[in-house]
């Protein structure tokens, strides 16, 4: 092997695979939705990745000049095609690897969903004074990688025939076998959960509002669950289309 030629192909290999992941870098970190806070997205690219990039170009130069065992110049674009091969395998599997990770959200008719969600609080178990102000939280488990906070409506919290009724929404990020509701104040003086009966794909009939159905103490007691007189009930929305 021509160190001369083994040189040059690093240094056009790093150039070359250096160039290619800024774009592909681009597009993975906003697949996987790294933050743009603060220029955290553009700071990876920029410092991590795209130097990985270049550093990962040169030392495949070496490898497919040594593979090709260039040792005259007229084997000069035989060691850079090798070069070039083994950086965009390298780039587009991690890149394809890393894609795979990226949770999918289901949808009807191409558009992304959220869930609904009314929860009815008897009087006898609604906080005291204003609502408003109760700490009341909700959240959705629907996975390791898909574990949030939703949106209370508090301006859209009433009372119906004997209920404080508590609007909220939750977004339908990923594709999910479970969907774990939770329903409490921030001082655990409610403390109620539901794994609602929604399917991972829901369909246009998810589109109406369910029956009202009991939830359950969120701690077990004897090993069983104590269903209470708080109810749910739910529907999936469509979200607005992007733009």
């Amino acid at each position: 092997m021509s160190w001369k030629i083994a040189l040059t192909v690093t240094l056009l290999n790093a150039i070359v695979i250096g160039g290619l992941t800024i774009p592909v870098a681009d597009h993975v970190t906003k697949a996987l939705k790294v933050s743009d806070r603060e220029g955290g997205r553009d700071m990876l690219v920029v410092f991590i990745l795209i130097p990985a990039g270049i550093i990962g170009g040169a030392v495949l130069g070496l490898v497919g000049t040594k593979w090709v065992g260039a040792v005259e110049w007229a084997q000069f674009w035989k060691a850079f095609g090798a070069s070039a091969l083994l950086g965009g395998v390298a780039l587009f599997g991690i890149a394809g690897a890393s894609l795979l990770t990226v949770i999918k959200p289901p949808l009807i008719d191409g558009r992304e969903l959220a869930l609904q969600l009314e929860f009815f609080v008897p009087a006898a178990m609604a906080p005291a004074g204003d609502p408003k102000h109760a700490g009341l939280q909700v959240s959705l488990y629907a996975g390791d990688k898909d574990n949030q906070y939703s949106e209370i409506d508090t301006a859209g919290i009433r009372t119906e025939n004997g209920y404080l009724v508590v609007p909220a929404r939750a977004e339908l990020n990923s594709v999910s076998h479970i969907h774990m509701i939770s329903f409490g104040t921030e001082d655990a003086g409610i403390s109620q959960a539901l794994e609602l009966p929604l399917s991972p794909k829901p369909t246009k009939h998810d589109l109406k509002w369910t029956e009202r159905m009991p939830m359950r103490r969120a701690e077990l007691k004897n090993t069983e669950y104590v269903y209470t007189d708080l109810l749910v009930r739910y529907r999936v929305v469509l979200k607005e289309k992007a733009g």
